[in-house]
């Protein structure tokens, strides 16, 4: 697990010098794709995607069926000029298994959801906006998270205190997936560095391992580095190791 983490901060560096957040602009939204309710939240990233293929890619993004809540991959174009959206849902072994084709605006998204040849119709609401590259102070704006568990599923709250700080993520929510309740919520704040704003992609803040344990990013040390969850499997719970651990020493 912590090989993982490694990979995907050189990633990280790869991509920016800068390993704290100032980059997120987030949209997060809830409706349908046919009668089936969803959450949708996708980021705008120029130039994250760095391969030839993905040149005009610029949308990366998380979806889940309400009544499955098993979060889904996104990954698109976002184009400005005709305010359209074509966003790929992305199933196993990174295939694409199907496609949004949506119209943007600053309250909704409409349009399809295709697969074969089935065409479903969506309709989604604004729900709340996270952009850590205004200077306005926000909290509690709710961020699903991609990775997950077999029996749960995370979602960020974030926050920013001023307009000399990052976005961070304050608490976690980690929710049972088979009766979508919050089963328990890990607390941040005590934490000296900032939590869950490592990852250029906002939706990539844990890296799952096996069983019930996994990492949180944070920003420790010169690149960052990561917090330790594991599952006491006696007390039947969730135990955060409150002392960062920074990658590279």
């Amino acid at each position: 697990m912590k090989a993982k983490l490694i990979v995907l901060v050189a990633t990280l560096i790869l991509t920016s010098l800068k390993t704290f957040a100032g980059w997120y602009n987030t949209y997060n939204y809830t409706g349908l794709i046919d009668r089936y309710p969803v959450t949708l939240s996708f980021q705008i990233k120029e130039g994250y995607f760095g391969e030839p293929a993905k040149k005009n890619y610029n949308v990366i993004g998380v979806y889940k069926y309400d009544k499955v809540n098993h979060p889904i991959r996104l990954e698109g174009v976002f184009n400005q000029s005709t305010q359209e959206l074509k966003i790929y849902e992305i199933g196993t072994n990174n295939k694409v298994s199907a496609t949004f084709h949506l119209s943007f605006s600053t309250q909704q998204l409409t349009g399809s959801w295709s697969r074969g040849k089935s065409k479903l119709k969506v309709n989604l609401r604004l729900v709340n906006r996270l952009s850590d590259l205004a200077d306005e102070a926000f909290d509690n704006i709710q961020i699903l998270q991609f990775p997950s568990l077999k029996n749960y599923y995370f979602i960020g709250i974030y926050a920013k205190k001023s307009n000399s700080t990052d976005a961070h993520m304050r608490e976690l929510k980690i929710i049972n997936k088979e009766t979508n309740k919050t089963f328990q919520i890990l607390n941040f704040e005590p934490i000296e560095t900032p939590t869950g704003n490592v990852m250029t992609i906002i939706y990539d803040n844990i890296t799952t391992g096996k069983g019930n344990d996994f990492l949180i990013s944070n920003q420790i040390g010169r690149v960052g580095g990561y917090l330790n969850v594991n599952f006491n499997v006696k007390n039947k719970q969730f135990v955060l190791n409150p002392e960062p651990v920074a990658e590279g020493g």
